[in-house]
């Protein structure tokens, strides 16, 4: 009796396991979209065109596939949704076969109303027939557009052109340089050469203009350092 009541127990908790194995084998979660930033900001400060398609990145929870797959969005009608619908056109969400992550495609606007303002949209990520919206602290952003300088981020700025952000200190990058940015990519782009001589046309152009102009050197005109002088690298 024993033996049997043993070989009853095995049995049932072999049949038991099989079932709960069953079940977490059928349970999949739906692949989501989040985005990777807040907010993203975009100038038109030297853009001729009258309109431009800014990329804004997110990441995809769940499997690759091996074709392209698409995702929705919308944009809240709250206070921080200041663009008209004029002002902006949703092109797509794309997710690239093979890829974990993709771009949301927005097209902006340029307007003279914005050479002294920005205007913005906040964006919701909602279902589509291919992904579920992420999670609650990443399902949201902010589009961000002027005319006005918008200053990126000085991380590789301070190495090669001056330590410190202004809205003048980047007026002089972009003369100069031709450039908007310079971010890692920039720099892998031009190498460490290219970079140095990059700062050096940059140090040129202040030193040039401050012995045109003496007694009334070039300074940050905003920022933490607004009112000292723009010292370049090189």
């Amino acid at each position: 009796m024993k033996i049997f009541k043993l070989i009853f127990s095995l049995v049932f908790i072999i049949v038991l396991s099989s079932c709960e194995k069953d079940e977490l084998t059928g349970f999949s979660t739906a692949p989501a979209i989040n985005f990777i930033n807040d907010s993203t900001q975009y100038s038109f400060i030297q853009e001729p065109a009258d309109e431009h398609i800014v990329e804004i990145p997110v990441f995809v929870t769940g499997d690759s596939t091996s074709y392209d797959r698409f995702f929705n969005v919308e944009v809240l009608n709250d206070p921080e949704t200041t663009a008209s619908e004029s002002q902006y056109e949703i092109v797509e969400g794309i997710i690239p076969s093979g890829s974990f992550s993709g771009n949301l495609k927005v097209e902006v606007r340029k307007s003279p109303a914005l050479d002294e303002s920005s205007v913005a949209i906040k964006l919701l990520i909602v279902s589509s027939d291919d992904f579920v919206a992420g999670a609650e602290e990443s399902n949201q952003t902010k589009l961000i557009w002027t005319n006005k300088i918008v200053i990126p981020a000085w991380t590789y700025f301070r190495y090669f052109f001056t330590a410190y952000p202004s809205s003048r200190a980047y007026r002089i990058f972009i003369e100069v340089t031709g450039m908007t940015t310079f971010s890692l990519a920039d720099y892998r782009e031009v190498g460490p050469t290219g970079a140095q001589a990059l700062g050096r046309a940059y140090g040129d152009y202040i030193r040039a203009y401050n012995a045109e102009h003496p007694g009334e050197p070039l300074v940050h005109d905003d920022g933490p350092n607004a009112g000292e002088e723009i010292l370049p690298v090189y």
